[in-house]
């Protein structure tokens, strides 16, 4: 017995990434998305077009550019592009490292600044002593 795939339209993909109806038209543009058969003119999207957007989604919110992500696809899908597959996702990766390295960074001073303005709010309705930025600049919480 031949089981019937699930199949999306524009709108229900659209909601489901959060993603403009013209952005999923635009990465189909691009060639970012492709192979998405029509019935009676309207795009019907299948697993595999969720999966590539699902991965479109992930590198783009991780920073990758529309750009490398057509470097990205076009070389996986040539069999001699294994080393430039290997070249993109290692400077991705990378970046995204970085990344994680700063927005911890920024998280720690945030995290300082949130305890230091609540122990001022803290000391003024107990009319005590105000605290002394200094004394949290350095301090982990």
């Amino acid at each position: 017995m031949k089981t019937i795939a699930k199949t999306y339209s524009i709108t229900e993909v659209s909601k489901m990434y959060h993603l403009p109806t013209t952005t999923l038209r635009y990465y189909e543009d691009l060639g970012l998305l492709y192979d998405i058969p029509r019935v009676k003119g309207r795009r019907v999207y299948t697993q595999e077009h969720l999966n590539r957007l699902g991965a479109i989604c992930c590198f783009k919110d991780t920073g990758m550019t529309l750009k490398e992500l057509q470097e990205l696809f076009q070389a996986q899908a040539d069999d001699s592009g294994l080393d430039k597959t290997c070249e993109i996702l290692d400077i991705h990766y990378q970046r995204v490292l970085d990344q994680l390295t700063l927005l911890k960074k920024n998280e720690r001073h945030i995290k300082r600044k949130v305890r230091f303005y609540h122990d001022i709010r803290t000391a003024k309705e107990n009319h005590s002593k105000m605290p002394d930025w200094n004394d949290y600049r350095d301090r982990e919480f």
